[in-house]
């Protein structure tokens, strides 16, 4: 019971600060202006942008196959890639909640252990941080005055001063206890398994968590190591030319070069990870505090002083939604073979 009213009031928390985020960005938006201004972007680009997300999706499920195959596991592309959008549709509703619905349905249609479905997708998750975090260095690096002050005042900064703060309270000491602490942890329990490992309940754990270990070290064991970096490579490079030619789409922003490009979507990445659903919100204010750094700033009213609209607001509005209709129609798609898998597996059974 407790357990159900904990779900639920995540869920209604995180769809709170959302909600939130949405009030917060289009509060003082004159929302007909920012309709019209909407209405002048090139649906061409868009559709790119559109595909481009899709491929991306395709190419996360193959990469997922290669990950699986050391392991022993060769579900279709279909399959892999009916649990990837699927999860995709689930973090629309609840952040976070997709990585575990996408082992879900992988394990209903390929027969897969839930707990190394688990194990690969923690280990995408690292690769995907890395990811993105060489990205954010990257872009630092190339004009440190620039997007370094953007990162730390619109990103890092107050995290950097949590960090600091604990570090005044507790002293160096934190920094030490904390990686101590990690180690006396993984070798106790390493005692338990060992010691323990015939009761029922200490047996059921330690298959669980060597499941997951199996799943994240399959890296190691990878048969087509090429394909591997190719599809890490090649889903990142889609990521940015979802947000690149959407530039293009829109006129204030058509003037920007293709390395603009690589900076909004490492701003709109980070925005995305924010513990909301879909990123909804934290995207466009990061995105569109990121164009005034080129100078596209809201529009005044010179009468009323108020604000008409934010061309920049416009254009994060218009990436966000691309993103999220490819979203929804790859989730219905993949909901439907789903329905269908399910039908066909019970008439056989």
């Amino acid at each position: 019971m407790f357990g159900k009213i904990w779900k639920a009031s995540k869920y209604y928390l995180f769809l709170g600060i959302g909600v939130f985020l949405v009030y917060y960005v289009f509060r003082n938006v004159n929302l007909s202006s920012l309709w019209e201004q909407m209405q002048t972007a090139k649906l061409s680009w868009l559709f790119l942008s559109f595909l481009c997300g899709i491929i991306a999706m395709v190419s996360r499920a193959w990469r997922w196959n290669i990950l699986l195959e050391p392991l022993g596991y060769k579900p279709g592309l279909l399959n892999s890639f009916n649990a990837v959008s699927l999860g995709y549709f689930a973090n629309i509703g609840v952040p976070r909640i997709g990585e575990i619905i996408r082992c879900s349905v992988l394990n209903q249609t390929s027969k897969i252990p839930l707990t190394e479905l688990i194990g690969t997708v923690i280990l995408e998750r690292v690769i995907d941080v890395v990811m993105l975090l060489s990205l954010i260095i990257v872009v630092i690096l190339s004009q440190v005055d620039l997007f370094g002050n953007f990162f730390m005042r619109e990103v890092f900064g107050e995290k950097i001063d949590k960090i600091n703060f604990l570090i005044e309270l507790t002293g160096w000491w934190l920094v030490l206890i904390v990686p101590a602490l990690m180690i006396i942890g993984f070798f106790l329990i390493r005692g338990i398994f060992r010691q323990y490992g015939h009761i029922s309940l200490i047996k059921k754990i330690k298959q669980f968590t060597d499941g997951i270990r199996n799943g994240f070290i399959s890296l190691f064991r990878l048969k087509k190591k090429g394909a591997f970096i190719f599809h890490t490579i090649f889903i990142w490079l889609n990521y940015y030319v979802m947000t690149w030619v959407c530039l293009y789409a829109y006129e204030p922003t058509s003037s920007l070069d293709a390395f603009d490009g690589l900076f909004l979507m490492v701003v709109g990445g980070l925005g995305m990870t924010a513990p909301v659903p879909g990123g909804i919100g934290a995207f466009h204010i990061l995105v569109s505090n990121a164009l005034i750094l080129y100078g596209i700033t809201p529009i005044i009213d010179p009468v009323s002083l108020k604000e008409t609209f934010s061309p920049g607001l416009v254009f994060a509005t218009l990436v966000h939604t691309t993103q999220f209709i490819m979203t929804i129609c790859c989730g219905l798609f993949s909901l439907t073979m789903l329905v269908i898998f399910k039908r066909k597996n019970n008439a056989n059974t």
